[in-house]
């Protein structure tokens, strides 16, 4: 399975490393992956519209980070800046989602933080989505333009000191995102299209830990994610591939869904996973958190209680509780959602649902589960 550059959100990444579009010239009942339009109605109400793939990437228009080589005239970008960050969380979300090694959500020291590390990446996602001309976001200028302010008002001062990088600290300067904030501070494009570009250069290193004199991004991501103690897994009780009727995560460019009042951030890994962060008042990372897998068919789960695992079966309604979350808050602020069903027929899987009450509503509540194997 290859990485893909050049998407930049996690639902591209999803459909191009984990689906990718190889079914979407199959009958409907074998495509597996769909991208669904939401536009609003007159009456204010969401009209969803079915689009099987291929479909183009309208993820962040290609051209906001852009510039023009200031000693040669060349065009070039920071795309492989961002896809080299990009491919090091996928590397942790493939463990997640192909290989259910969700005990790894457990550990947060220096050298293993998979919490940490998705909450960053979540957060740089938040931010290219202000790009993204399909999202909903009603104050996504405002937010993107209080966001680079402090690199627009300030660009000579930034350029400046980027430039003397080399004289001042030779061995950052070695390094290649370094090397391309050099070239960024001395092009010959607008300000606002170097500004642009340094603020996301910025917000990686920060993210990574690495020296920056705006850390922004790590301080949005240790606001937004503290007060963490416990941590969900939620699995549809279906395989990946699976073509079965199924209600489904919806997975949209805005990554993750933080609902405050409830204390919980909800972030959709794939269309058959979800994890849910717990929060409790307080900075930083609780200690020692259990996390909790709950999936109506624990049997098809890769992984086994261990240590602070603990696996529950659970009804496929259950489920559903909190994929209508997900689900209802990515139809609220993105145009294009992606899920692996027709959002139009879940009459269909509503009417299954009556149909056979034993497998879609028992148990009436998670019940730990043990597998046969060690039952004895």
């Amino acid at each position: 399975m290859d990485y893909t550059k050049n998407q930049h959100v996690l639902s591209q990444w999803v459909l191009r490393n984990f689906r990718s579009d190889d079914t979407a010239l199959l009958p409907k009942s074998r495509q597996r992956v769909w991208a669904h339009v939401v536009v609003p109605t007159k009456e204010g109400k969401n009209d969803i519209k079915d689009i099987p793939l291929p479909i183009s990437s309208v993820a962040v228009c290609k051209d906001c980070f852009r510039l023009t080589d200031g000693a040669t005239g060349q065009l070039f970008d920071i795309e492989h800046e961002l896809s080299t960050y990009e491919n090091s969380i996928s590397i942790l979300v493939r463990e997640l989602v192909q290989e259910h090694q969700f005990a790894r959500l457990a550990n947060c020291d220096m050298e293993d933080f998979p919490v940490e590390e998705l909450a960053g990446f979540a957060i740089l996602q938040m931010i290219l989505n202000l790009y993204n001309p399909q999202s909903r976001f009603p104050y996504k200028e405002e937010m993107l333009e209080t966001l680079i302010k402090p690199v627009a008002e300030n660009l000579s001062e930034h350029v400046s000191s980027i430039l003397s990088l080399t004289a001042t600290h030779p061995l950052l300067a070695e390094q290649l995102i370094y090397q391309k904030l050099i070239r960024v501070a001395g092009s010959s494009s607008c300000a606002d299209d170097k500004a642009r570009a340094i603020f996301i250069l910025y917000s990686i290193l920060a993210l990574q830990k690495k020296q920056t004199p705006l850390g922004t991004a790590a301080y949005l991501r240790d606001e937004i994610s503290s007060g963490i103690y416990a941590i969900d897994v939620f699995h549809s009780g279906h395989d990946l591939n699976s073509t079965e009727p199924r209600a489904i995560f919806t997975v949209s460019a805005n990554i993750f869904c933080a609902l405050p009042s409830e204390r919980v951030i909800y972030l959709p890994l794939s269309h058959n996973i979800a994890l849910r962060f717990n929060q409790v008042p307080g900075k930083g990372f609780y200690q020692s958190p259990i996390v909790r897998v709950f999936s109506p068919d624990p049997s098809s789960l890769h992984c086994s209680e261990q240590g602070r695992l603990e696996i529950y079966q659970c009804s496929y309604d259950f489920i559903d509780q909190c994929m209508s979350t997900i689900d209802s808050y990515n139809t609220g602020f993105s145009n294009i959602i992606y899920s692996s069903w027709q959002l139009s027929n879940v009459e269909n899987y509503l009417r299954l649902q009556n149909e056979q009450p034993d497998t879609y509503y028992l148990p009436e509540y998670p019940v730990r589960w043990t597998a046969c194997s060690e039952q004895g």
